[in-house]
């Protein structure tokens, strides 16, 4: 077919009617999981009318398909852009992701163990307060549960041993515990499960790799025989989670699961040729259960009960600008009826790698992905030059029982992290940094306002200029009207900024330092602490851990009242925050320090204890943590928990526990 007939042929087709949105009424429908009108049994197709199609959208940043033949186009157009002779990825590949994806709170709440009230003790140190935060340790002051190995064991604290071993659903050597969510005597497990790879038919193979995430949950009424309830097996990979109350919001990334791609059978450039026309047929020819994620419901042994989409294809939606193949899914647990089925989910057509949450909403951030920029060779539809825009979508998670899209927006450049983000009563607040790939201009930072506007996540407001030539490394909002921004090239610029006027924010005060925060916590409403790397202000090298105190009692002119340098030394809670603890009863915050050095003196693998008060910051001493041979040594802990007058460290080798008063104590538990 000419490939002027096939353009013809694709501008007429439902194609472009279903994906344009236009104001006439579309063709019938072709039965659920056939190829578009007008392209069975070809492979020719014209680039620019595809394009055309999954573009010409309307002016909200995101619309819900109408139904699966919709879906399924959406997918197979977007697919057909970027495939090539060796399958899809072989050309343009994926899309782009972000670099990077919380103030200390009190008791976790709920006593999952018998023998009375458990010992006051902290828990995950999360960005929001009454919104829990997955993790690798949790613990209800009688025990403490850690998957850190990639298995699930329970600790008694009293005793100090592993007192049971939690058995996860599939092969042993196929699944691994990850993070872990503690709702009384409700343990939930987020484990990822990968499938065998097996060789397909006609030299063909599977275009994407087979990821699983396995929800778990066990009861542990009785910690030393804990009894699980039932699994769910969800295709994808597992993102992030948040608990509030009883309810659990998880967000998953799927890629296709049953698209089949081939590639040439030697060096011959019509075998090149004929390669791509086969994918593009192998494309044209999938239904809708190639492209979307589904679950499946395992009983307490882990035998399969049931598998099913894992959501409707009318509970999927498309974003303006094409963002990949993989499906976005935000899923609903309740907690409380002690199984692992959904009970709400939503979807959008993207990646999604940066999650924030608040207690009534949850905001997945995506960069756009759109091979057509990238083909032009220059900069195309990038007017101001930015290496990457984001895309910004809220859900309502206000009801428990409901998952509700409800505005998109976009913003210039990346985002660091979940902590550039910050949402109360429809105001959101976005750190940002943009790039741009033109030599003669310069990185730079920003703070945007935004505010829900129906569908839309409407500019109210903005601050630009943060940190000419350099990068965010640390962001904290501090209060409705008051954020923090750290950015960092060879010194650390400290930009308080008053957003009490989402229309007018505006930076009050700056202090620049050696070196740079990549973590903040408010101390109280004046103290601010810093964590992150002392660095030449030269060449920007950076020397070792630095820990700063900075007052900021007066808005316009803040100042470091305190800092503390370890050479050579590095901490996790540079890029995770959960690796920190504050526990005001006692003034103190732990740190996990890492330290090489040319001998064995020099090295060090431990915690360093801080006594935080008013406007001093000391150094309390320093725990070493290995067990009692000669030959260990570690990258230290990655987690500290405080239960009753004592401090538990986590590794991957095992636990210690040491005294608060003395810092007194040892290795007390292997973990295997």
């Amino acid at each position: 077919m000419p490939r002027s007939a096939a353009l013809a042929t694709l501008l007429t087709g439902s194609l472009l009617v279903s994906l344009a949105a236009c104001a006439s009424p579309p063709d019938p429908p072709s039965p659920q999981g056939s190829p578009p009108v007008g392209t069975q049994g070809t492979t020719d197709w014209d680039a620019s009318a595809v394009r055309a199609s999954v573009t010409a959208l309307p002016a909200s940043l995101i619309e819900r398909f109408a139904g699966c033949d919709e879906l399924l186009t959406y997918y197979q157009a977007n697919a057909l852009e970027q495939v090539g002779p060796y399958g899809l990825g072989g050309g343009y590949g994926g899309g782009w992701l972000e670099e990077g994806d919380e103030a200390a709170s009190a008791d976790a709440g709920g006593d999952a163990s018998s023998g009375g009230s458990a010992p006051t003790h902290s828990s995950t140190n999360v960005q929001e307060e009454g919104v829990d935060e997955a993790d690798l340790v949790k613990t209800d002051g009688h025990i403490i549960v850690t998957s850190i190995t990639g298995r699930v064991q329970i600790v008694d604290v009293a005793t100090e041993e592993v007192i049971s071993t939690v058995t996860l659903p599939g092969l042993s050597d196929q699944v691994q515990a990850g993070e872990l969510l503690l709702h009384g005597s409700t343990l939930v497990i987020l484990s990822s499960e990968w499938g065998n790879w097996a060789p397909t038919t006609d030299d063909r193979q599977a275009a994407f790799g087979s990821t699983r995430t396995v929800l778990t949950t066990v009861d542990l009424s009785d910690p030393a025989d804990p009894q699980t309830v039932g699994s769910a097996r969800i295709e994808g990979s597992y993102t992030s989670a948040r608990m509030i109350g009883d309810t659990i919001r998880m967000v998953m990334v799927t890629d296709p699961p049953s698209v089949e791609q081939t590639w040439p059978q030697d060096g011959r450039l019509t075998s090149e040729q004929e390669a791509e026309e086969t994918n593009r047929q192998l494309i044209l020819d999938t239904e809708i259960d190639d492209w979307i994620p589904h679950v499946q419901q395992l009983d307490a042994d882990g035998t399969s009960q049931s598998t099913e989409q894992l959501l409707d294809c009318d509970d999927i939606s498309r974003p303006r600008d094409p963002a990949g193949l993989s499906t976005m899914s935000v899923l609903s647990f309740d907690i409380a009826s002690g199984t692992p089925e959904p009970t709400s989910g939503a979807g959008l057509v993207a990646s999604g790698s940066t999650v924030y949450a608040s207690t009534d909403r949850l905001i997945v951030a995506t960069n756009r992905w759109d091979p057509w920029r990238w083909s032009q060779g220059d900069l195309g539809d990038w007017g101001d030059g930015s290496t990457a825009n984001t895309d910004l979508h809220s859900f309502d998670i206000s009801d428990p029982s409901a998952t509700t899209y409800q505005a998109s927006g976009t913003v210039d450049g990346y985002l660091l992290s979940q902590w550039a983000l910050d949402e109360e009563d429809g105001v959101i607040r976005v750190a940002t940094t943009t790039d741009p790939r033109a030599a003669s201009e310069q990185s730079q930072s920003s703070l945007v306002m935004f505010r829900e506007d129906g569908d839309a996540l409407t500019e109210t407001g903005r601050v630009d200029g943060l940190g000419l030539t350099e990068q965010v490394r640390a962001v904290r909002y501090l209060s409705p009207d008051l954020a923090a921004v750290v950015t960092f090239r060879q010194t650390d610029p400290l930009y308080l900024i008053d957003t009490s006027d989402p229309t007018q924010p505006h930076v009050t005060g700056e202090l620049k330092i050696p070196g740079y925060s990549a973590y903040l916590h408010p101390i109280d409403e004046d103290t601010l602490l810093g964590v992150g790397q002392d660095a030449d202000p030269e060449s920007g090298q950076t020397k070792g851990m630095q820990v700063s105190l900075f007052d900021i009692s007066d808005l316009t002119a803040p100042k470091q009242t305190e800092v503390m340098t370890w050479k050579n030394g590095y901490t996790p809670v540079e890029w995770d925050h959960r690796a920190f603890t504050s526990w005001p009863a006692t003034g103190q915050a732990f740190v996990p320090m890492a330290r090489w050095g040319e001998t064995k003196d020099e090295m060090f693998a431990g915690v360093v204890v801080l006594g935080v008060g008013g406007e001093t910051l000391t150094e309390d001493g320093t725990i070493s943590v290995s067990p009692d041979r000669e030959d260990h040594w570690g990258e230290g802990p990655s987690r500290t928990i405080v239960i009753g007058e004592d401090l538990w460290t986590v590794d991957h080798q095992g636990l210690a526990r040491f005294d608060l008063e003395t810092l007194t104590g040892g290795w007390a538990v292997d973990l295997q």
